[in-house]
Order: C-alpha cells, then structure tokens, then sequence
C-alpha cells in the first residue's frame, strides 16, 4: 500500500513500511525531547529535573566571606567548583540538570546507586556538580540560610562522588528526621559495597 501526501506543497507518496518508520523516529524524539525538558524545577525537588548553567551564574555572590561557619564552608567548595569549571570546561562548562529520583526500594550498596542514576541520567553527581547545584540555587534568590543552615526539604541523603573518589552522603533526610541542611556533607567515605538506606543517587544529565 502506498499513501500520498503534501509535503510543502509538494505531494511525495510513502509506503507503508515507511511511513512507520517516519512516525516511529517522530515519536521517539519527542518522547526524548519530552523526557529532558519537562518538569524543571525552580528548586531541586524530587522526581524533577533542576536545571544548572555554570556559564550564567553570577559568581560575584560568592566573593565575600560568609561570618556563618556553614555559610562559609560551602562558599569556598563553591569557588573549588568554579575553579574546576575554569580548568575543566569541556568537563564541567555545560548545562546540565540534576534530579533526586522517587526511592522504591529500602537499600541498595554505593555501586547499586552509581548504576541506578547511569539508568535515569548520564552519572551519579561529583562534588563540582553538586556544589554548582549549591551555587545555582543561591544564583536563583534562595537564601544562604536555605541552603547552608535550615533543615533540608528532600526525603532522602542524596549520593554524591567525593574528591577522594569515594562516596558520601550529602544533605538531609526527612524521612529519617534528619535536620541537616541540604549543603551539609557527612565525612563518612563510603566504598562501592557499603549498602545505605535513606539514600538516594544525585542524578547528571548534561545537554548534548
């Protein structure tokens, strides 16, 4: 069977077989396209993407010493984190999102975790993402307090790969009753075989 169309003002005729494939590839991108740009998130949030530029966000808000010890803590991972940007930029220049995903299980090891946000995005997050997450989020208009000294609004530890290579867990946890702030992070290293509860993978996705 073959099926003929105006395409442009021009007819062109397709077979069946064609035009099966014409709408597959269709659908397929838009399910694509629909699945990395749908649900951005003012604020990181669970099961929604948080979008972070490192190119525009203004670093002139972290040039001042903070009087706060968290405060000051994390603005200096911050500057580490745009100096990797500078040093790095093919790596750590880009757009990218990051996402908690909705935990479905009671534990899984550090490795199991990894694997996991490689199925939801590009890889589990390292500090520099993380602290660009920070960053972005003080860039939006949350305030320093929010991030660095208030208890943290997530449900779950969120896994991030540390500058030793190992893996910690980084914020809060309110389905544990946990009042650390989202910038908080434990100096626990955890190896690929240790198994964690409350925890959940800080998923990557960069643009391509």
């Amino acid at each position: 069977m073959k099926i003929t169309l105006p395409i442009h003002g021009r007819e062109r005729t397709f077979s069946e077989k064609e035009l099966i494939a014409i709408l597959e590839k269709y659908f397929s991108n838009e399910a694509t396209e629909q699945a990395t740009t749908a649900k951005v998130a003012q604020v990181p949030t669970e099961d929604q993407w948080f979008e972070v530029n490192p190119q525009t966000i203004n670093q002139s808000l972290f040039k001042k010493k903070r009087k706060d010890e968290r405060q000051e803590r994390t603005r200096k991972l911050i500057l580490e984190a745009f100096a990797e940007v500078k040093s790095s930029p093919e790596k750590y220049g880009r757009k990218f999102k990051t996402m908690m995903p909705k935990k479905t299980w009671a534990s899984k090891t550090v490795a199991e975790l990894k694997q996991l946000a490689c199925e939801f995005g590009n890889h589990n997050a390292d500090w520099v993402e993380q602290a660009l997450e920070w960053a972005q989020r003080i860039c939006n208009g949350e305030s320093w307090e929010a991030v660095c000294n208030n208890a943290d609004t997530a449900n779950w530890y969120r896994l991030v790969v540390w500058k030793n290579g190992y893996a910690r867990l980084v914020g809060g946890s309110r389905s544990e009753g946990n009042v650390y702030p989202a910038s908080d992070v434990d100096n626990v290293d955890c190896n690929s075989n240790r198994r964690i509860c409350h925890t959940v993978p800080l998923v990557v996705l960069y643009e391509k």
